[in-house]
C-alpha cells in the first residue's frame, strides 16, 4: 500500500510530512523502508512530549483545555507539521497505547489528523492489542486513510 500511496502523491507532485507522537517515528519507519521515499516524503517530527508538541506548533491552551490525546491536538499537529514542512499532505498521530489510561482516556484511545491542501480530517479510533500492535494499526490505517483521500484528488 506505501507504493500505491507513492505513486498517487508523485501523480499530483504532493508531499509528505508527519507529526508522531504515539508512534514514535514508526510512520517514518515504514514510509522510508520503501525506495523511492524521498521523492514524495520530505520529513516528520517525534513530538512525544508535551513541550515538544508546543515546540511545533500546538498552542499550550489546547493542551491544557483538550489534553495530548485529542482531536484538537490532533489536528494542530497535523497543521503545524505542514506549515513546518511545507508539505500540502501531512499526517499526525496521538493517543495512548497503554499500558494504562492516561488523561482520563483508555489505552487503544487514538486521534489520527490528515490534512490534505486546506482540508482537515481527524479521526478517532478505539484500538485493541498491545502497546506495539495499536501503534502499528495506527500506521496502517494512516496509510490506507492517506491512499483514499488521495487517490481521489
Amino acid at each position: 500500500m506505501i507504493k500505491e500511496l507513492f505513486e498517487e502523491l508523485k501523480k499530483r507532485n504532493l508531499r509528505l510530512s508527519a507529526a508522531e507522537s504515539l508512534t514514535g517515528g514508526l510512520f517514518s519507519a515504514s514510509i522510508t523502508s520503501v525506495p523511492g521515499a524521498s521523492s514524495v516524503f520530505v520529513g516528520a517530527n517525534v513530538t512525544y512530549a508535551n513541550d515538544a508538541k508546543e515546540a511545533l506548533g500546538v498552542k499550550q491552551e489546547t493542551l491544557d483545555k483538550y489534553g495530548a490525546v485529542s482531536q484538537e491536538t490532533a489536528k494542530e499537529m497535523a497543521i503545524s507539521v505542514g506549515d513546518y514542512h511545507k508539505t500540502d499532505v501531512s499526517v499526525s498521530f496521538t493517543g495512548n497505547a497503554g499500558p494504562d489510561a492516561m488523561e482520563g482516556k483508555p489505552v487503544g484511545e487514538v486521534y489520527i489528523g490528515i490534512k490534505i491542501k486546506d482540508n482537515i480530517k481527524v479521526y478517532k479510533l478505539q484500538l485493541d492489542g498491545d502497546r506495539q500492535k495499536i501503534r502499528e494499526q495506527c500506521v496502517n490505517f494512516a496509510i490506507k486513510k492517506l491512499y483514499d483521500e488521495v487517490k481521489v484528488l
